[in-house]
C-alpha cells in the first residue's frame, strides 16, 4: 500500500501531518485519512496534525489523533 504522510518516524512509532488549518472539512478528512491508513499498516503510538493555531483531539476508528498548534509542538 502507498500512503503519503508528511513525516513518519518508524523508530519512534510517530506520524505527523502538517496543515495550516483543518477548518475546511475536505482538508481535515484528507489529513486524517492518511494517518488512519498508515496506522493500519504500522504500529504507531503517536499520530499528530500540526496546525497554525488549532488544538483538539480526533477519535476515529479506535485511533487518537492529536491536533496541535505549531507553537506548542515546538515547545515539546
Amino acid at each position: 500500500k502507498n500512503v503519503e504522510v508528511d513525516f513518519f518516524i518508524p523508530k519512534n512509532h510517530r506520524a505527523i501531518q502538517v496543515s495550516y488549518s483543518l477548518a475546511d472539512n475536505a482538508t481535515k478528512q484528507r489529513e486524517v485519512k492518511a494517518l488512519l491508513k498508515l496506522s493500519e499498516i504500522y504500529a504507531i503510538d503517536k499520530l499528530e496534525i500540526i496546525t497554525w493555531d488549532e488544538e483538539y483531539t480526533i477519535h476515529e476508528n479506535r485511533v487518537t489523533i492529536q491536533v496541535v498548534p505549531i507553537w506548542k509542538w515546538l515547545l515539546e
